[in-house]
């Protein structure tokens, strides 16, 4: 009796530290939705540690997005200078694991996060086995994704409370659905093109030119821009650099005059983060850069614009 005993407060242990490992994991999700990347580092450094976790493909996956995400921080790099090299042996042992799984995990957002910033960095060194896997996750919809109250027509739906002057008879159906917003419609547009070479003077028949490509993309959402990145300032609304919003495009100058444009990104960032873009480098085609943390493209940002559809 005392056996059968024993065995049953064993197995509620096992249960309890089984549900506590869980609860460990998803709050590395929360973190990571707080961009709090220092202590996903921490914390997971702590749980690989501990027996129960080294063999947990999603801590060494959050551990290497969370060091790459810190790898773009000069702050952190100057004193963690091996950060994206840490990053790259996470991945290898996610990769590793998630593959004895058959592969649980492929469409993760942080799979997605992952294969944009080792995109960003020509020199880095993957095993081709495990790059060539990251390389095919396909980009997904934004994470934040809005609601909004429709009527449909005689069709069901999940009933939702609204103002009574809202306009609805009695035969539609009031409801919730998730939707995205144009300028979400037109970042995934423009990161369908990651990877296509620069070409001088292009406009999208074999490769783009920065102005070419931002052209090209805003085209298909209804604005029509100028030729040239210079125009395209002037055809945009003057806005405060640190007030750019998603959409809006930013110019660049060698010698940092206004006058003197010769380059154009488009924003994908949400307001107060980092300002990243999307744009067609002459190095390394379309690309998305960190312009916030970048040595080279930040010291060259002269203005910002907000294009208006005519």
């Amino acid at each position: 009796m005392r056996k059968i005993g024993l065995f049953f407060v064993l197995s509620v242990l096992i249960q309890l530290q089984s549900l506590a490992q869980d609860r460990k994991v998803d709050v590395l999700e929360v973190l990571y939705n707080q961009k709090n990347y220092r202590s996903i580092v921490r914390k997971t450094t702590k749980m690989i540690d501990k027996k129960g976790y080294e063999d947990n493909e999603l801590v060494h996956l959050f551990q290497a997005v969370a060091l790459a995400k810190l790898s773009q921080d000069k702050q952190y790099t100057r004193s963690k200078p091996n950060s994206l090299k840490e990053s790259v042996e996470a991945f290898h042992t996610y990769y590793e694991l998630d593959k004895q799984l058959k592969f649980q995990q492929e469409s993760s957002c942080l799979l997605e996060d992952l294969r944009l910033i080792y995109q960003s960095v020509p020199s880095l060194s993957v095993e081709t086995e495990a790059y060539s896997y990251l390389e095919k996750q396909e980009t997904k919809d934004p994470v934040v994704q809005r609601k909004r109250v429709v009527v449909v027509k005689n069709k069901p739906g999940k009933a939702v409370e609204y103002p009574d002057d809202f306009k609805a008879s009695a035969v539609d159906t009031v409801c919730e659905e998730i939707y995205l917003e144009e300028v979400d419609k037109m970042i995934n547009y423009a990161k369908k093109f990651i990877g296509v070479p620069y070409v001088f003077g292009g406009t999208g028949d074999g490769g783009f030119d920065c102005s070419g490509y931002t052209q090209f993309v805003l085209r298909k959402y209804g604005t029509e821009l100028p030729r040239n990145a210079r125009s395209q300032k002037e055809f945009s609304k003057p806005i405060k650099i640190k007030e750019v919003q998603k959409g809006d495009l930013l110019f660049f100058s060698r010698n940092r005059s206004k006058h003197n444009i010769t380059h154009v990104g488009i924003v994908i960032s949400e307001p107060g983060e980092d300002i990243v873009m999307i744009h067609a480098s002459s190095s390394q085609g379309i690309m998305i850069t960190n312009v916030t943390t970048n040595t080279y493209w930040s010291p060259k940002l002269v203005a910002a614009g907000r294009p208006q559809k005519k």
